[in-house]
């Protein structure tokens, strides 16, 4: 299996439509198939409002065969106000029935290869919100299922629920992961960081999930000056390592970015990595293709 999954959060918005197709023919050129959107790309954009990825996606889709990739979306982190994580729409069957109707409908397609709980609902129970997305299994609409953002308590009653009831297993776990730590008293809102106990744990599970990181390349830092990391990343640690980072990879004739992701690739993680032209694209993916 190609062992990157092509992020296209900024799809829509940040990326017009032309230069999206772009990306994506190139992936698919490359050996690429597993597409990462959500129903809430990109609502931070001062033009989003959520769904412009998956509207790209949908209008792609009329020129491929759709069997040939896999769509993989995610619901139940729509902003309630549309400005603020701090109330989501959340993971109530309703809202499971509804958010899917509608990314049915911008993808254009009739079924969601992987649909993955966005966000953990604390405020709906568990076994609600697997029933919903385990009918939504069987009746073929959803052909997996994954989790993103669930923190390691949560994660293990959810494996008790499905195994008590019989339910659809998560075959995705999806996290934020770098190989560089956040500074401790980082704050990434709902976002949740997969470290070395969550994978432990994830891994030791009867059924084990892909294990699927998010933000890898944190938006270009491992290209920049290692005095030039984002906030929740600046430390003298960090810079270090970069500095490190970008040296291998010059003895690799390789770009820091695609040194990370096979990196990341050879601990087990499959990376979801974005890229704006087919050209960063190529860079990011030369030393795995």
């Amino acid at each position: 299996m190609f062992p990157i999954i092509l992020g296209t959060a900024r799809f829509g918005t940040y990326t017009s439509q032309d230069d999206s197709f772009a990306v994506l023919n190139a992936f698919v050129e490359m050996g690429g198939s597993r597409l990462d959107t959500a129903n809430n790309y990109a609502c931070w954009h001062p033009d989003g409002v959520g769904g412009e990825s998956e509207a790209v996606l949908g209008e792609w889709l009329k020129t491929q065969d759709r069997h040939s990739v896999e769509i993989m979306t995610k619901i139940g982190a729509r902003s309630v106000d549309g400005f603020t994580y701090d109330k989501l729409d959340g993971l109530s069957p309703d809202n499971i029935k509804r958010s899917v109707e509608e990314s049915l409908t911008r993808l254009n397609t009739d079924h969601i290869d992987v649909l993955y709980a966005h966000v953990d609902d604390l405020e709906t129970p568990l076994l609600d919100t697997w029933k919903a997305l385990s009918s939504l299994v069987e009746q073929g609409i959803v052909k997996r299922l994954g989790v993103s953002n669930y923190r390691e308590p949560r994660l293990l009653e959810l494996v008790n629920i499905i195994n008590e009831n019989q339910l659809t297993p998560f075959a995705y776990a999806q996290y934020r992961y770098s190989l560089i730590t956040p500074n401790a008293i980082a704050d990434f809102g709902p976002q949740v960081i997969l470290n070395e106990h969550l994978f432990g744990m994830l891994k030791a599970l009867e059924r084990q999930p892909e294990v699927i990181g998010y933000s890898p390349l944190l938006d270009g830092a491992y290209e920049q000056s290692p005095d030039e990391l984002p906030d929740n990343y600046d430390n003298l640690l960090n810079c270090a390592l970069i500095e490190n980072i970008q040296a291998q990879a010059e003895e690799q004739h390789a770009s820091p970015s695609a040194l990370i992701l096979k990196t990341i690739v050879d601990y087990g993680i499959t990376p979801v990595t974005a890229a704006s032209t087919p050209e960063r694209l190529r860079s990011n993916l030369q030393l795995l293709v």
